[in-house]
C-alpha cells in the first residue's frame, strides 16, 4: 500500500499540473487525473487549479484557486470573476473574491467564501481577461471527513523532536531547518496554549508551495511565539518520499501543505488547505489570540 500522499499526487488539485484543471468545453482526462482541454491557441490557454484538498456542504468555506497558462501562472486582476454551480450550464452570479499576491515565491491566487447547499459535484468557472476555465469540485458531507475541520479538536499524536525522531529523518527538510520541532504535538496540547500546526515538506513538495507556506509562517515567529505554540510536521519519513509519517497517517491527510490554527483548548479555529499568503496567515493567528 502506497503513502496517503505520494510524490505524484502531492497536493491533489493544487498549484501544479496534477490538480483539477480545465479550459473550455469537451474535456478529456489523462493518466495523471488532470482534466485539461487543449487550447486552440497555446497563448490563450487558461487552467483553473484548485488549492483545497476537501470541500464540504453546509459550511461557509474558503475556496482558493490559481490561474495558469501553458507555461506560467497568471496574477488575477480586476477582470477576474468566479462563478459556481451544479453544472456549467447553471452557474450562479459572480461571487466576491479576494486576490492575494503575498505568498512569497508561490503564485498569486484568489479566494472566495462559499456555502455548498448539499454534497455532490459542483463546477467553478473563472473568467480572466476574456478567457475562461472550469474545474469540478467534489463536495462531501463534513461528517465524512477524518481530517479535523473548524470546531473540532486537533488530533493528539506524537511528532518527531531532536531527542526522538520517531523514525523520521530528517525531521525538517527546510534549509536551514525551522525551529518548530522542539516539542511533540501530543505534549504541546497538554500545555493549553493556542497552536499553529503546519504539515508541509519544503524539500519534497512538487508544487513549490510547501517551502513558501513554511516561510510565510516563520515571518510571524517574533510577534506571536510568546502567545502561540508553532509546530511543523514533515510529510515523509525520509528523503525517498515513499512513506508518510505517523502524524500524516494520524491526520488522514490526502494533500499538503495544510495549516491548522487551534485555540488554547485545542479546538481548530481555522484550517487552510494548500497555498496561503501573509494576509491569511495573519488573520488566522490574530483571531486565535483574540478568541
Amino acid at each position: 500500500m502506497g503513502p496517503l500522499i505520494s510524490r505524484r499526487s502531492l497536493l491533489l488539485g493544487a498549484v501544479a499540473a496534477v490538480g483539477a484543471a480545465a479550459c473550455g468545453a469537451g474535456s478529456g482526462t489523462n493518466t495523471a487525473g488532470v482534466i485539461k482541454v487543449p487550447a486552440t491557441n497555446a497563448k490563450d490557454q487558461l487552467n483553473l487549479l484548485e488549492t483545497s484538498g476537501q470541500y464540504f456542504s453546509g459550511l461557509d468555506q474558503r475556496l482558493a484557486f490559481v490561474l495558469r497558462g501553458q507555461q506560467d501562472f497568471f496574477t488575477p486582476d480586476s477582470s477576474t470573476t468566479l462563478r459556481l454551480g451544479l453544472d456549467t450550464s447553471h452557474l450562479g452570479s459572480p461571487v466576491p473574491i479576494d486576490i492575494h499576491t503575498d505568498a512569497g515565491t508561490a503564485p498569486a491566487y484568489l479566494t472566495a467564501s462559499y456555502r455548498f447547499p448539499r454534497p455532490g459535484t459542483y463546477w467553478a468557472r473563472v473568467n480572466y481577461q476574456g478567457k475562461s476555465a472550469d474545474a469540478p469540485l467534489q463536495v462531501v458531507d463534513p461528517s465524512t471527513s477524518q481530517i479535523p475541520i473548524a470546531g473540532q479538536p486537533l488530533i493528539s499524536t506524537p511528532t518527531p523532536t531532536p531527542a526522538d525522531h520517531r523514525g523520521v529523518n530528517p525531521i525538517c527538510t527546510r534549509n536551514p531547518p525551522c525551529p518548530w520541532h522542539d516539542i511533540s504535538l501530543d505534549v504541546a496540547l497538554t500545555q493549553h496554549r493556542p497552536t499553529a500546526l503546519l504539515f508541509a515538506t519544503p524539500a519534497l513538495c512538487q508544487t513549490a508551495t510547501c517551502g513558501p507556506a513554511l516561510d510565510t509562517l516563520l515571518a510571524f515567529k517574533a510577534h506571536y511565539e510568546s502567545q502561540i505554540r508553532f509546530l511543523h510536521s514533515e510529510i515523509y519519513t525520509d528523503m525517498s518520499a515513499k512513506t508518510n509519517t505517523p502524524a500524516v497517517l494520524a491526520y488522514h491527510l490526502q494533500s499538503e501543505p495544510m495549516l491548522f490554527v487551534a485555540d488554547a483548548s485545542g479546538v481548530v479555529k481555522t484550517r487552510i488547505d494548500g497555498l496561503y499568503g501573509h494576509g491569511e496567515a495573519a488573520q488566522a493567528l490574530a483571531n486565535v489570540v483574540s478568541s
